[in-house]
């Protein structure tokens, strides 16, 4: 055939490119700039019940895509005559259907919003005010809304979508945008800046999903959202709901349902991952806490909850690798957060996990660092914990029964029950804020049938004193800024009672015999003896870092050892006086005078008087009186 010669292929590829060209050089006159202006504002309407304004001519681009550009959008409450308007946009970027636009219409596939401006001027918690909005607003969006708001009013628990339509609705890319919102516990003003990513509806019966990057409090965090039933959520029923957030300071995954209406809730599964608890709850703004850093956090758990309450049951969580299982509720309504539940470990470290909820001493050179109590006012926390087996510096326990409480400017710490130093303890730690910056601390700390080797290596004693049990309580109160001088600034009592033992390094026959002799000599010269005893007794009142003996006796088979003077709890000096009281003077002086006399015992030719000077671990004798 002579049209399918090479020439004629030609002429016909020229002709259909002129028709090409004629078209294209014609389209800007074929498509209504004014008509894809007010397709678009309308359409934006639709979307969100607000009022648009745009005061520039939309820029049309005809390659690659078929595009409109406006410029300056602002979106305002229609309602709302004063205040910044919900959105300000520079500028909207439309992709459209070219056939569409010449017959007249207008459809939008692809939506781009460069650097919009959000303002929510409500707390975030009414979040339900979008779906309300948009069942206000004309158009499709408006329309479905209400129809399926209608489905659930008439069934809240099982509405029937079924009669309700479905209208496309698009993709819709945001870069660069922000919100600023209101949080719910105190109104404080927050950001979420730096927004960039895809929320994708393509229709209004199907699912809803956004990806996307945003900067929280200084932190890149990737989000990755989708609602199987969008449209029921935004018409205030529950849809089935994922969500996945990451960052460095945290990383969580909720998969469960959701509803946004008025009585908003939530529930699910949570599993979540943070290498540092105390510095989540600050990118989060829940609290403040000093002290010693937590450390790792992860968390899986059956998830409950509305905007201002939060219930994890079945929870399974590893805490500075302290494993444990139980149940934490989160309360935010309340002006300051609130953290109550019970936890169960199998293996404790107790200082990691609390010191990351109070300041706590460690031995390092933080202790000589202020105490920060403004944790004090910012968090209330009531958390109960038991454990098998639990270590406190080197203090080990088991059967551990404690509480750690935070309210009301009060903190405390306590264990009401725990196995320790081969006996029973109970101990509690508090901290208050008394006002005007002063802060208060408070030890007690109680021992039944405890081994007195424990106790005395607890106390810096060393290893001097083995195998006698008994009881002991320390009390101690005072104004703290620092743990360093916490000591030097506390009042309070110690008494100890022990039972039979012994006293390694001390030569009892040789003490006597040169303490009527020698004038000056060294307890540690023979560290191969020992000193028995039936029973030890201490009783002191504390005050300023020094330690007045009130009573201190060693009964021995042979007599009574007794002591008078002052000990110094920060320097560990001693200036006492000490006394040996036969065994049959020793009995008439406590016939005669009780315990306490029996400290000061009469002078008779059965007692030995001395002077115990140097430290708690390099102890001197010189004689007083020698008869």
């Amino acid at each position: 055939m002579s049209f399918l010669r090479p020439r004629n292929l030609l002429a016909t590829a020229l002709l259909l490119a002129l028709a090409a060209a004629g078209v294209v050089a014609a389209l800007p006159f074929l498509v209504s700039t004014d008509l894809i202006r007010a397709r678009l504002i309308q359409e934006i309407s639709n979307w969100t019940g607000y009022s648009v304004e745009s005061r520039q001519t939309p820029q049309i681009t005809f390659f690659p895509a078929f595009t409109a550009s406006l410029g300056d959008i602002t979106i305002r409450n229609p309602w709302q005559s004063e205040g910044a308007p919900f959105m300000q946009a520079e500028r909207i970027e439309v992709d459209l259907s070219l056939l569409s636009a010449l017959l007249g219409k207008t459809e939008f596939t692809e939506t781009k919003i460069v650097r919009p401006r959000f303002v929510i001027d409500e707390p975030i918690k009414s979040l339900s005010e979008i779906g309300e909005a948009l069942s206000r607003s004309d158009g499709r969006i408006g329309d479905v809304v209400r129809e399926a708001r209608a489905a659930v009013e008439a069934n809240p628990a099982k509405p029937d979508m079924s009669t309700v339509s479905s209208q496309p609705f698009g993709r819709v890319r945001l870069e660069d945008a922000m919100v600023t919102f209101k949080r719910p516990i105190n109104g404080a003003e927050e950001q979420i800046s730096s927004i960039s990513g895809v929320f994708d509806w393509p229709q209004t019966s199907g699912v809803a999903s956004f990806q996307g990057k945003a900067i929280w409090h200084g932190e890149e965090t990737e989000i990755d959202s989708s609602a199987t039933r969008a449209l029921l959520l935004l018409a205030g029923g529950t849809s089935p709901l994922q969500v996945n957030i990451s960052s460095t300071p945290l990383t969580l995954s909720f998969n469960g349902s959701a509803n946004i209406s008025k009585d908003q809730f939530f529930e699910g599964t949570l599993s979540l991952t943070s290498p540092s608890l105390r510095r989540t709850l600050e990118w989060s703004r829940m609290a403040t806490i000093p002290g010693a850093p937590i450390g790792s956090f992860a968390l899986d758990a059956s998830v409950s909850g509305s905007a201002t309450r939060m219930k994890l049951d079945g929870l399974t969580a590893t805490l500075n690798d302290n494993p444990a299982k139980g149940v934490i509720e989160i309360v935010l309504d309340q002006g300051t957060p609130s953290v109550t539940g019970t936890l169960a470990f199998d293996t404790l470290d107790i200082h990691s996990v609390f010191a990351g909820f109070m300041p706590l001493p460690d031995g390092s050179t933080e202790s000589d660092a202020v105490i920060d109590s403004g944790f004090l006012k910012q968090l209330n926390l009531d958390l109960r914990v038991s454990t098998q087996v639990a270590t406190i510096g080197t203090i080990n326990l088991s059967k551990v029964a404690a509480t750690a409480q935070i309210r009301n400017g009060r903190a405390m710490f306590d264990i009401g029950e725990a196995t320790a130093f081969d006996g029973s303890v109970a101990a509690s730690f508090q901290l208050a804020d008394e006002g005007d910056g002063a802060t208060t601390g408070e030890l007690r700390l109680n021992g039944t049938d405890v081994n007195s080797a424990s106790i005395a290596a607890l106390m810096g004693f060393g290893s001097r004193f083995q195998l006698g049990k008994g009881t002991m309580s320390l009390v101690l109160k005072g104004p703290i800024s620092r743990w360093s001088s916490a000591l030097a600034n506390a009042k309070g009592t110690l008494s100890m009672r022990f039972g039979s033992g012994q006293i390694r390094s001390l030569d009892f026959n040789s003490l006597l015999s040169k303490a009527k002799t020698d004038r000056f000599f060294s307890l540690n010269e023979k560290t191969d003896a020992w000193l028995a005893f039936d029973r030890f007794e201490v009783k002191a009142n504390i005050m300023d870092g020094v330690a007045a003996l009130d009573t201190a006796q060693i009964v021995t088979k042979s007599g009574t050892l007794s002591f008078a003077g002052i000990v110094t709890l920060i320097g560990k000096s001693l200036a006492l006086t000490g006394d040996f009281a036969a065994q049959g003077a020793a009995a008439a002086t406590e016939t005669a005078g009780g315990t306490a006399e029996a400290a000061r015992p009469q002078m008779t030719a059965n007692h030995t008087r001395f002077f115990i000077g140097g430290s708690w671990d390099n102890p001197f004798i010189s004689p007083i009186i020698s008869q």
